[in-house]
C-alpha cells in the first residue's frame, strides 16, 4: 500500500482524469483498470470496438487511452491509425499495452503514432513512467504555443510587423524538429524505443508548430501587401501541414495558394519524392495517395505512385496506377515506358489519338526531374 500511496502523490496522473481502457479482452480490462486507479483518475471508460470508441470518444474526448493490441473489430495498430487520421481526436495520447514483443509491431506502433508502448505483465513504477512521458509531451513546447497564440493576437490586432517578428522567431527553430527525429532513428537502433517514441513525438509537435507559425506568417505579410511573401510562406505552410499528415488543412493552404500560382507543386507529392528518395517507399504511397485527392487529374502523381509500386515489385498495382496516369495524358513517355515494361506491350491509346513516342536508345532525352512542378522522375532515377 505504500506503493501506491507514494505514486498518489506524483503530479503524472492528475492531468488524466478520463482514461479510457480500450481491448476486447476482459482480464486486460480489468486488470488495466485497476493499475490506473491507483493514479485515481476520475472516470474509466471501457470500450472493446473501435468504432463505438470512437464515436464516444469524439462526444466525451478522453485524456488518455490504455491500447491493447486486439479489439473486437480491427488490430491496436489500425485503431491508432484511426485516431491519428480523425481531427477530432489526433494528439488523444494513446499508451500501447500488450502481449505483442516483436520488434515489428513495435516499430509499426511507433510509427503509427502510440505514446508509450508496455508489454505485459507490467508493474505500477513502469505505467508511472509512460504516464510522465505522456505527460510531457503534452505539455511539451508550452512557451511556444504561448508565442504562437501572442503572434496570432498581434495579427488579429492590426499589428502585422509585430505578428511577422513573433511567428518568425518560432519558425527560426526549425532544425530542432530534424535533432530529435535524429534522436528518434537512433534510440531505435538502440532498441531504446521509449526515447524514440518521445523524440518523433517531438519531431511532431514542432512540425505542427511551424505549420501554424508559417501560415501566420503568410497572413501577416498578406496584410502588409506582401503578395510574393505570402505565397512563399503559404507554400511552406502547405508542405509542412503535409508532412504532419493534415490532410485538411494541407488542401485549404494548397488551394489558397492555386488561386495566384497554377504550377504551385502539390505538397503531399513533394513529401512522397522525398520519402522515395529516402528508402521510404510505403510513406511514399500514402503522401502520393493523398496527393490524388488534391490534384484527381494529374498524370504525374499517378505516375509516381505506379513507379513506387513499381519498386516494391507490387506490379499489379504498378500497371494499375500508370494506365490511369496515361487515360489522362496518352503522351506521358515515362508512363508508357513503365507500361510496356510491366506489360511487354505499348499502351494503346484511344481510337483517333495520335501520340508521340520517346525516342528510343541512349539518345533519348532524360525527363524533368520529379521535383519540379509538373513532372516526374526518369524511371529508376534517384
Amino acid at each position: 500500500m505504500e506503493l501506491i500511496d507514494s505514486f498518489s502523490e506524483s503530479r503524472a496522473y492528475r492531468h488524466f482524469r478520463h482514461v479510457a481502457v480500450v481491448t476486447a479482452n476482459k482480464i486486460h480490462a480489468k486488470r488495466d483498470a485497476q493499475q490506473m486507479k491507483c493514479f485515481a483518475p476520475e472516470r474509466v471508460t471501457f470500450f472493446e470496438n473501435a468504432g463505438e470508441a470512437v464515436r464516444s470518444l469524439a462526444r466525451d474526448r478522453a485524456d488518455l487511452i490504455l491500447l491493447d493490441s486486439t479489439l473486437a473489430d480491427m488490430d491496436g495498430l489500425d485503431f491508432l491509425r484511426l485516431l491519428r487520421g480523425d481531427r477530432s481526436l489526433k494528439g488523444l495520447p494513446a499508451i500501447m499495452i500488450t502481449l505483442e514483443n516483436s520488434r515489428d509491431y513495435i516499430l509499426d506502433a511507433i510509427s503509427a503514432g502510440c505514446a508509450g508502448y508496455i508489454l505485459r505483465p507490467y508493474s505500477l513504477k513502469t505505467l508511472e513512467q509512460y504516464l510522465l512521458a505522456a505527460r510531457h509531451l503534452e505539455s511539451y513546447l508550452e512557451i511556444e504555443d504561448e508565442q504562437l497564440r501572442d503572434a496570432r493576437e498581434a495579427l488579429a490586432a492590426g499589428d502585422p510587423d509585430e505578428a511577422i517578428e513573433a511567428f518568425g522567431e518560432i519558425v527560426g527553430v526549425r532544425d530542432d524538429a530534424q535533432h530529435y527525429y535524429d534522436l528518434g532513428c537512433g534510440y531505435l537502433l538502440e532498441n531504446k524505443f521509449g526515447k524514440a517514441i518521445l523524440s518523433f513525438k517531438k519531431a511532431v509537435k514542432l512540425n505542427e508548430l511551424f505549420a501554424e507559425a508559417y501560415k501566420g506568417l503568410a497572413e501577416a505579410f498578406k496584410a502588409k501587401g506582401d503578395s510574393s511573401r505570402y505565397l512563399e510562406f503559404m507554400e511552406r505552410a502547405a508542405q509542412t501541414f503535409a508532412e504532419t499528415d493534415r490532410l485538411e488543412e494541407a488542401k485549404q493552404t494548397f488551394i489558397e495558394v492555386l488561386k495566384h500560382d497554377k504550377d504551385v507543386p502539390n505538397p503531399f507529392n513533394t513529401l512522397g519524392i522525398k520519402l522515395r528518395k529516402q528508402g521510404d517507399f510505403e510513406g511514399a504511397l500514402h503522401a502520393y495517395m493523398k496527393a490524388v485527392t488534391l490534384t484527381p487529374d494529374d498524370e504525374n502523381v499517378y505516375f509516381n505512385i505506379a513507379k513506387a509500386y513499381h519498386l516494391t515489385a507490387r506490379f499489379d498495382e504498378a500497371g494499375e496506377y500508370a494506365k490511369k496516369a496515361l487515360a489522362i495524358n496518352p503522351h506521358f513517355g515515362e508512363a508508357r515506358a513503365l507500361h510496356k515494361r510491366i506489360f511487354g506491350t505499348e499502351f494503346a491509346a484511344p481510337a483517333g489519338t495520335a501520340v508521340l513516342l520517346p525516342p528510343s536508345g541512349d539518345n533519348r532525352p532524360a525527363a524533368m526531374d520529379s521535383d519540379s512542378p509538373g513532372f516526374a522522375a526518369p524511371f529508376g532515377g534517384s
